[in-house]
């Protein structure tokens, strides 16, 4: 996944705007996006008034972060173009650098890797010119993940190791925490299941040290996958229950579909096909929305391996030729590669 963690706001002590920054910066840890978004116009609006250009700008940028993190696609992209519009008109290149880098996530969660790349790129170029470590770290992990979308996961990992090494030297506990899970995750689709667990225990590790529930969510919910793959049963559901409780304190749909899907694979997989198909509809109906996203198509590829296990060739091949057509449409290269031929093993039955 893309990191959306990123500098926080940081406001010059004593100022107007410190406080309301600070419990922004603590809502947008723990989740709640809709009142982080709130005190960031609000850290915005103190912060120009203010003649603080540089505080306004870093809180206009995180608004924006607050409704990419609602899938208010729209708006955030306004948001971060205005974020841009301001920096160029105070000179202020690190904003600038980090403005590109925010619309870069935007454009990748709502148009894909494409629209996203040449926008890391630059953002990149001027934060390595400015010495930049964090910022160096979290636009390698976003362009590791355009990698990673594209099917190219050694150059992906490879990414990501670079912006570990850069969150290290700048202290950033917090983005390489969501760094061990995309490594996690490269190894999976590398079918390297131990690393695997390796790197996503080292995240699950920093998010309960920090306290930072969506992302234990995310991490307990992706280590179950490792697990399922090597039989270990047990110890998923045991992930999967953590991951489950952390993300429903703060109602992350992401999370909760991916927990669903996994229980469904592992039901299937322990041959409690029923159990499966509870769970897969849970998955779908949370996914169910009017901009599907990739969890949406990773749904519908796992409902596929259901049908095939049920005997039910026709809706097998419906379900896999949705999922690839979404992984498609939505820029995701390789996974629709690869559901394609798995749909394709189904239908001439050599599953």
């Amino acid at each position: 996944m893309p990191i959306i963690n990123e500098p926080r706001v940081r406001a010059t002590e004593g100022s107007a705007t410190e406080d309301v920054a600070q419990r922004a910066t603590a809502e947008e840890r723990a989740g709640n996006w809709e009142a982080a978004a709130g005190l960031y116009a609000q850290t915005f609006r103190s912060a120009l008034y203010g003649g603080e250009p540089d505080q306004a700008v870093d809180a206009l940028r995180g608004q924006a972060r607050m409704r990419l993190q609602q899938r208010r696609f729209e708006e955030a992209e306004e948001l971060a173009e205005l974020c841009l519009e301001l920096a160029r008109g105070y000179d202020l290149p690190v904003a600038m650098a980090r403005g590109l880098n925010v619309l870069g996530l935007i454009r990748f969660w709502h148009r894909g890797g494409e629209a996203a790349e040449q926008l890391y790129l630059s953002a990149l170029e001027m934060a390595l010119d400015l010495g930049d470590d964090e910022l160096v770290g979290l636009v390698c992990q976003n362009l590791g993940v355009v990698a990673n979308v594209r099917g190219d996961f050694r150059e992906a990992r490879s990414r990501y190791l670079e912006g570990i090494g850069s969150f290290v030297r700048s202290g950033s506990t917090a983005n390489a925490m969501l760094a061990y899970n995309n490594l996690g995750m490269a190894s999976a689709d590398l079918q390297e299941w131990m690393e695997a667990e390796v790197y996503f225990s080292r995240g699950i590790e920093i998010a309960e040290r920090l306290g930072h529930a969506p992302s234990a969510g995310m991490l307990y919910s992706n280590l179950a996958e490792p697990l399922i793959r090597v039989s270990e049963f047990d110890r998923a559901r045991q992930s999967l229950d953590r991951a489950e409780a952390a993300a429903s304190q703060i109602d992350d749909h992401t999370t909760l579909a991916d927990v669903a899907r996994y229980r469904g694979a592992m039901a299937r997989l322990e041959g409690d096909l029923a159990g499966a198909e509870e769970h897969l509809a849970r998955a779908l109906r949370i996914t169910d929305l009017p901009e599907p996203g990739l969890e949406r198509a990773e749904v519908l590829r796992e409902l596929g391996e259901l049908r095939a296990a049920q005997g039910r060739r026709g809706d097998a091949l419906e379900a896999f030729r949705a999922a690839a057509g979404l992984f498609a449409a939505l820029g995701g290269v390789a996974d629709a590669r690869i559901t394609e031929a798995r749909r394709a093993e189904v239908e001439t039955g050599t599953m």
